[in-house]
């Protein structure tokens, strides 16, 4: 359509990659456009000092300066074989694979820990049955006793049906002490029950336990250790009835230490891994309320809340959450399994940051006009709706799935979604040493400006001012680096409004939820790895890094180890808490509940300061579920939400639910059917409440 004809014209991106572009008038054709984005934007951030002077112009583009003056062109993107990253060493190829079983282990726990809230029950009743069972047996057997002749032949008879079921009676028992016990300690479950809840079904589990414990007795004349079938072996195995005993007594012993410390624990200050200094803070329940957090003195955002529906920020049962997924765990885990949304159109443009000359990929997705021409649509663009931009989460693009469900809900309402792919995801071309990193805000800078001047230009084009307005929508790493692209440019932002969902304004508290270290992040550590470092850039890596800081790197199992090589080292930032400081739009402040206290903090803030938050130009409200079991609640950097909002001009608004997870936040009793449309619904009600009263106070 000439309405999308406009756009990319005023636009003024290329739609081949510039590196893939060989005429010889490449200046001539794309640089007239781009004259406006020839600089860095105010307040950006790209790299720390040291890095930035290593990267800046050489006299050679793409070329890295070595730390004796050698130029290094940059290396081949593509996979390397185990041998090759292991520099075909058998012994130490052997010891990476031995940290395969870590995401394995944590995937087994994950999975008890999601479905604990229906198995304890089960394996309760079972329990229960069983130990009726037991009662009228031992009736029976006494009742037969004064038949002497028969007697002998009665306990035999028992003893051989008890044996016949020790084996599902012991697992059942087992399984179900562990999910009672998890019921019991587990934080998430706590928050969402209470103790007493958890602690009850774990006495009854325990007795019964004990119970069977008690009545798997064996004949005086076996040993704790038997003999194996096979008699030519001298091998001697643990009589299955102690080790059972002794599998109970293990459960028990662990739910009272994981009890008793519930309250956390101080950090070790002598310790010189950073993540051994931080508290611990035991199960963690959230000191916050939720519910929507505003400046009433600030005119624009007053109006925004007054415009904004109760469902954009209100999730339970009675506003259709799905009523049996009962865990933020299960809220972020049975969504990314089960929903599907279909492949979205997009028109992929590239826009160039001027710091590195590194070219990114920006998807646009058009909505269509409405009528059906023999079996085709046109594609439009209508001014009258808003314009997203969407930065997606770590290791996404703009086919993940939440991402197309946005896409798709918001193009049938005729706005047009722009999706900016991190520099290096979905196979795009990589021509620097600069890759990705959560730091980064020029990219979204630029992109921002691009399509603010493309807005302003087709609103020129047509003699009438700019009233379409440009939302920026983050979600995870995306709401990230949206934040602090937010809070750092200040005045400069070149979005109209912004909404981060399920991403932290102070990621530096997540660096002691140990949580998610243990259940989620080895796996979201082994996909990254495997996806992006090792499948794409280990020869960056592994030419940047020493040879211990490379194979440390391949044998992390979680995203902060991970982190401390793959980014902190290899972008020159001092440790792994200046690097969360500076990726943090609430990390130039002193962080709050003692986090760094045996810490040498870098604050550049003295206390009660709110720092670069307080320079948030634009409504920026923050979506964040109290249940997120992945960027857990502190991360909002604060238990004083009304103090934040209230910070600088007013601008940020906090959307806190109960639950929803970590992008999660399913409906119905078909979560499938109804895909992310919840956490969709927010972000546009967002827009229109921002649109409106925009509109209404000019």
């Amino acid at each position: 359509d000439s309405s999308v004809q406009a756009f990319l014209e005023h636009l003024g991106l290329p739609l081949v990659h510039p590196l893939n572009y060989t005429t010889d008038d490449y200046d001539q054709v794309f640089t007239s456009n781009e004259e406006h984005l020839s600089s860095v934007g105010e307040g950006v951030f790209e790299l720390p000092p040291i890095a930035a002077a290593s990267s800046a112009n050489v006299g050679k583009k793409y070329h890295l300066l070595t730390n004796n003056n050698e130029l290094l062109p940059t290396p081949f993107v593509g996979p390397m074989s185990p041998m090759e990253l292991h520099d075909h060493s058998l012994y130490e190829l052997a010891l990476t694979l031995t940290k395969v079983g870590a995401p394995l282990i944590a995937m087994g726990e994950l999975w008890l820990r999601l479905f604990a809230f229906y198995i304890c029950p089960l394996c309760l009743l079972w329990m229960i049955y069983r130990d009726l069972c037991g009662n009228q047996k031992k009736a029976s057997t006494t009742d037969t006793k004064a038949n002497k002749s028969n007697a002998k032949a009665t306990k035999s008879a028992a003893h051989d049906v008890d044996n016949s079921c020790n084996n599902k009676d012991m697992f059942i028992s087992i399984v179900g002490l562990a999910s009672s016990a998890v019921l019991f300690t587990d934080s998430l479950y706590v928050y969402e029950f209470g103790r007493l809840f958890g602690f009850s079904l774990w006495c009854v589990a325990t007795v019964l336990a004990i119970r069977l414990a008690l009545s798997l007795r064996t004949n005086p004349s076996d040993n704790v250790m038997t003999r194996t079938k096979n008699k030519n072996s001298s091998i001697r195995m643990p009589n299955k009835n102690v080790m059972f005993q002794s599998a109970i007594f293990v459960c028990i012993s662990t739910t009272v230490v994981v009890y008793l410390q519930s309250k956390g624990h101080v950090g070790n200050p002598h310790s010189n891994a950073i993540l051994h200094q931080m508290p611990h803070p035991g199960i963690d329940l959230p000191t916050i309320e939720p519910g929507l957090y505003y400046s009433k003195s600030n005119p624009l955002v007053s109006s925004i809340a007054s415009n904004l529906k109760e469902s954009a920020y209100t999730y339970d049962v009675q506003h259709g959450a799905t009523p049996y997924l009962v865990s933020g765990d299960q809220r972020t885990g049975i969504p990314f399994l089960v929903n599907s949304v279909e492949d979205q159109q997009y028109m992929r443009v590239y826009v160039t940051n001027p710091s590195d000359s590194e070219h990114l990929a920006l998807d646009i997705a058009f909505p269509f006009d409405g009528f059906n021409y023999g079996g085709k649509r046109k594609l439009v663009h209508d001014s009258a709706n808003p314009v997203y931009l969407v930065l997606h989460g770590l290791n996404g693009g703009s086919h993940e799935e939440y991402v197309k469900d946005l896409v798709q809900r918001r193009r049938a309402e005729g706005s047009t979604v722009v999706v900016m792919i991190a520099r290096g995801m979905m196979d795009t071309t990589m021509s620097g040493w600069n890759v990705f990193h959560g730091a980064r805000t020029g990219d979204a800078d630029i992109a921002a400006r691009a399509l603010k001047k493309g807005l302003t230009s087709l609103a020129e084009s047509q003699s009438r001012p700019r009233r379409q307005v440009l939302v920026g929508v983050g979600y995870s790493m995306g709401a990230i680096v949206l934040s602090n692209y937010v809070a750092r440019s200040g005045e400069h932002c070149s979005l109209d409004a912004a909404i981060a969902v399920s991403g932290g304004l102070d990621m530096r508290q997540n660096l002691n939820f140990h949580r998610s270290m243990r259940l989620w992040q080895p796996m979201l550590t082994f996909g990254l790895r495997d996806d992006m470092l090792i499948a794409k850039y280990a020869r960056f890596y592994k030419q940047k890094l020493t040879r211990g800081q490379f194979l440390r790197m391949l044998r992390t199992t979680s995203v902060s180890a991970l982190d401390v090589e793959a980014i902190v080292t290899y972008n020159s930032f001092n440790d792994l808490v200046h690097y969360y400081s500076e990726m943090s739009a609430m990390g130039d402040r002193i962080a709050e509940f003692g986090l760094l206290d045996t810490y040498s903090n870098s604050s550049e803030c003295v206390a009660d300061e709110w720092g670069r938050i307080a320079n948030t130009s634009i409504p920026f409200a923050v979506l964040q579920a109290l249940d997120d079991p992945l960027v857990g609640w502190r991360t909002i950097g604060t238990d004083k939400p009304q103090e934040l909002v209230d910070s600088g001009n007013g601008n940020v608004m906090l959307l806190l639910t109960k639950a929803g997870g970590h992008v999660g936040w399913p409906l119905g009793m078909n979560p499938a059917a109804n895909s992310w449309k919840w956490m969709s619904d927010s972000v546009r009600d967002f827009a229109l409440a921002v649109d409106e009263s925009m509109r209404s106070m000019k």
